[in-house]
């Protein structure tokens, strides 16, 4: 008889059979159902954002002229040339929420017990003013109480990313978010806390760096639903 094969340091190889032996393989837990929902998801927003109208010819175009009435103008300097495509591939990727809805969050069933909290902090936000179409700049905390269903973390970052996809007040922001959350995950109580400076107060008219908190709350605090279903 052969003597059996060894691999990397000196272990056997282990034949067809008897890999196939073992536990049968299981269905994917909720976990890796909500990871392949985060990866698709984004790179649906990545697909966006290179569909979007700013790689249009025409609004290239627009852009150039607009750029050369306020003298950038790429026959005065060359670094000019891709400015207009640049500035345009930025503003589609900005408002990218513009043109299409951000998803619904994808729960799974809470297993935990009632009463406890869940928090996510320090996620980073990226939004645009309304008015002057400048970046603000920050972080996001998200807190909610669960009642039956909990959603992955990735899920919570990437809603406050796709939300902060369209110009609107961080106000604003800071309610869409919680509005989100309260739909989808139905908790017993939610609090979104934004923290962002503002470069339209910044970079012009009175010039002042300051920080702009905002908050927005939905359900009782302290209230829990308990699950018919009982916790694990």
């Amino acid at each position: 008889m052969s003597p059996r094969r060894r691999g990397r340091g000196g272990r056997p190889h282990q034949g067809r059979a008897e890999r196939r032996g073992g536990r049968p393989s299981e269905p994917p837990s909720d976990d890796a159902a909500l990871l392949e929902e985060e990866i698709r998801a984004h790179r649906e927003i990545a697909a966006d954002a290179r569909s979007g109208p700013g790689t249009d010819a025409q609004s290239v175009a627009a852009l150039t002229t607009f750029l050369r009435s306020l003298g950038i103008d790429p026959r005065r300097d060359p670094e000019y040339t891709v400015t207009a495509q640049l500035t345009a591939d930025f503003l589609a990727e900005r408002t990218a929420a513009l043109r299409r809805e951000p998803g619904p969050i994808r729960p799974s069933r809470y297993r935990g017990h009632p009463g406890e909290t869940v928090r996510l902090e320090r996620i980073p936000v990226y939004g645009m003013c309304p008015h002057h179409l400048v970046p603000y700049f920050g972080t996001a905390s998200v807190t909610y109480m669960p009642g039956d269903r909990v959603c992955g973390i990735g899920a919570i970052a990437r809603l406050v990313r796709e939300l902060a996809c369209v110009p609107r007040l961080q106000e604003s922001l800071t309610q869409a978010v919680a509005d989100a959350i309260e739909r989808d995950l139905e908790p017993a109580s939610v609090e979104v806390v934004i923290r962002a400076r503002h470069l339209c107060l910044e970079m012009r008219g009175v010039e002042q760096r300051a920080l702009l908190i905002t908050e927005a709350r939905r359900g009782a605090p302290g209230a829990s639903k308990p699950s018919p279903q009982g916790h694990r």
